[in-house]
């Protein structure tokens, strides 16, 4: 049985996790032209990504061949979030940050052909 104290801070990490998200998107109202292009850290707290959620995630767009289908079901095992749309979502704000431009162009420019 979890304890009170336990529920107490996932009550709270759960509070953090929507002002993060809140304050993301008044920053994206307020800058809707910057936001056209978020960087990798936005992405990350929009989507509440894990540290190994991201690793993983990363490690899977430098090994890929070429196989969307294969893509969309190995991002899906690392985290459920990984949906087709926010997987391209994710890849553009790592290309917009400059890390993977090549490999993220490449699987961005797959799925527009």
């Amino acid at each position: 049985m979890e304890s009170v104290e336990y529920q107490k801070l996932m009550a709270e990490i759960e509070k953090l996790k929507f002002h993060n998200i809140s304050l993301l998107t008044l920053v994206g109202l307020l800058n809707d032209e910057k936001m056209q292009e978020p960087t990798i850290h936005e992405t990350v707290v929009t989507y509440d990504l894990s540290k190994h959620d991201l690793r993983a995630f990363t490690r899977l767009i430098q090994s890929y061949t070429g196989n969307n289908f294969a893509l969309e079901q190995k991002a899906l095992l690392i985290n459920p979030v990984f949906k087709r749309t926010n997987l391209l979502a994710i890849v553009k704000s790592l290309v917009a940050s400059g890390m993977f431009e090549a490999k993220g162009q490449e699987i961005l420019n797959s799925y527009e052909g």
